[in-house]
């Protein structure tokens, strides 16, 4: 019997070491919960229903955002004292609309298609909408896009695959001079990357899919948002690396906004599922 008992212990005690070597080969750091957030939310706003597939928010001042949602070619301007829609600006004919940029008179929309709308006086009574291709398609599936008023150019990023490698993403520049799209990226997301090296997947091209890009007022420094497995990732303005932010999936259900008011206030857009849209503060910290 006491024999007995020491297999039973033996046992026991080897089913514990190889339970413990499997969690050990199965542990990955894309599925550990996030106990210690580098980020605080500072403040939510929930979305009305007709946002509440937001895809794109541009700040506007006067603490009103301009915000696009991927099935409508309306700009909606939602205000952040009222917590309220104001207006409405339809630019267009239904489409996958995910990126907005907005400057004084003018509002830049991307569709998913790789196509720009340049709306000129979006904010006057008789706004006018003109379309322009890009190389890029629904294949690339573009869902970034940002004013770089110093170089006066777009940045665009695709989401999926980028038309000339598997290896890496590029940050590419609409020129709003001659109203072309570089082939040259400005910026490229290398996957082969030490910082990639903890989320990279067995389809390389899926390591980070970029929602959206914006630019830091006061730094320059490039911020690219996830929404899939929802991370932020910093540049500065040489597109040279900063810091990888993990966030965690039930404060960013599916991040797709991204914008800065000018004193350097971080917002971020997430689209609802069976819960509204919202918009979050967000101060990292």
């Amino acid at each position: 019997m006491f024999f007995k008992k020491i297999e039973l212990a033996i046992i026991i005690g080897v089913l514990i070491v190889v339970s413990g070597i499997g969690f050990a080969f199965n542990y990955s750091p894309k599925k550990e919960a996030l106990s210690n957030k580098n980020y605080s939310i500072i403040e939510k706003w929930d979305l009305p229903k007709e946002l509440q597939e937001v895809s794109g928010i541009s700040w506007l001042g006067d603490n009103k955002i301009a915000c696009i949602e991927d099935e409508s070619a309306v700009i909606y301007i939602f205000n952040l004292e009222t917590s309220e829609v104001e207006k409405e600006i339809k630019f267009g004919a239904p489409g996958d609309f995910e990126g907005l940029a907005t400057s004084k008179n003018k509002a830049y929309a991307l569709r998913s298609d790789g196509t720009i709308f340049v709306i000129e006086n979006y904010n006057s009574k008789d706004p006018q909408t003109k379309k322009f291709d890009t190389f890029l398609n629904s294949k690339n599936n573009t869902e970034s896009l940002t004013l770089d008023d110093k170089n006066n150019r777009l940045l665009i990023s695709v989401k999926d695959n980028d038309p000339f490698t598997k290896e890496s993403k590029g940050i590419y520049a609409f020129d709003l001079s001659s109203k072309k799209l570089k082939k040259e990226p400005i910026y490229e997301l290398d996957f082969n990357k030490d910082f990639f090296k903890n989320y990279k997947e067995k389809k390389i091209e899926k390591t980070f899919r970029p929602s959206e890009v914006a630019i830091h007022p006061q730094t320059r420094d490039i911020y690219v948002l996830e929404g899939v497995n929802p991370k932020l990732l910093i540049l500065d303005a040489k597109g040279r690396f900063k810091s990888i932010i993990r966030l965690d999936k039930d404060d960013f259900n599916q991040a797709e906004g991204l914008t800065f008011s000018p004193n350097g206030d971080l917002y971020i857009s997430n689209e609802g599922k069976k819960e509204s849209g919202n918009i979050l503060k967000v101060h990292l910290n």
